[in-house]
This record gives C-alpha cells, structure tokens and sequence, in this order.
C-alpha cells in the first residue's frame, strides 16, 4: 500500500513540476487567425462560388469577381428546391456577403452567436478562407442551412 501511495505521490509532483502553469493556445486556429493568415496572403484578385441552401426551402448559387479587393461582378442562380415545386426565382442579395471577407464575417457571427453549439465551419485547405458554414439543430426541423465555396480561383 505504502509504494502505491509513493508511487502515485511522485507521478503527481512529476506532473506538478512539467507544468509551468501557462495555458496553452488550442492546437485549431481562431478564426480571427485564420482570417489573419489570409490577409497576410495579399490575394485581391479572385472569382467565387458559393452555394447557399437553407434546408427545403431555398438554394442559390452566387457567383462573385473581386478585382482589387472589391466587388466587380455578381450574378446568382436559383436552384429549385424541394418546396418550390421545380420553379425559383433569385433572390435579392448582397455580394460582399459572399466574398471571402463575408465568410469571415458569417463565421465570426456564428462562433459568437449562441447557435454556435449546432455550427460547423470547415477551412479550405489551401488558402484557408471559411469553405463550409452549416448549421443544423438537432431538435429543430427544417432549420438547417449551408454555405459552401463550390468553386475558388485566384486571379493574380
């Protein structure tokens, strides 16, 4: 009984003496690093794809060109889903909501907003701009939705 009392005593003051008692960072980076490691990327010039689907209800895919960091074209397309019995219709929308710049801030809003338990948000591997934002509450129904880059091509 003794040596196990000794035993378990000295892994405990091992354990005592390797830890500093700094936190550590999380291994995951922050999305305000993330965004930072795309800034720091100087990208200016670029087309985007984003595919927003809000569960039956709706699915729009936006197509954005950004020249010199800004918005130089926009267009979108509708894709039937299935409460729209085949037929859609565009909806009005704000582009700089897909430009990478508006991931980082859809995905800023969501870690901060108190779904965040139920949001998922992915990284595109390369650039490391948000490439998926999702969210589905498991006890709710019809309230999923889903932003995803489809297509990503720098232009400069």
């Amino acid at each position: 009984m003794k040596a196990q009392l000794a035993l378990a005593l000295f892994a405990l003051v091992g354990l005592l003496a390797a830890w500093d008692g700094v936190p550590r960072a999380s291994a995951t980076p922050s999305v305000d690093q993330r965004e930072q490691a795309w800034l720091e990327q100087s990208i200016t010039a670029y087309r985007i794809e984003v595919l927003v689907v809000r569960s039956v209800w709706h699915a729009q895919t936006h197509q954005i060109t950004i020249q010199n960091g800004q918005v130089e074209n926009a267009t979108a397309v509708c894709i039937p889903a299935p409460t729209e019995a085949g037929k859609c219709e565009v909806e009005d929308f704000n582009a700089e909501d897909y430009t990478v710049a508006g991931l980082f801030r859809e995905a800023h809003a969501q870690t901060q907003s108190q779904y965040a338990a139920w949001t998922t948000i992915t990284y595109d591997p390369r650039y490391g701009f948000p490439q998926q934002i999702s969210y589905n509450h498991p006890e709710m129904y019809d309230e999923d939705w889903t932003w995803r880059v489809t297509a990503f091509e720098v232009l400069k």
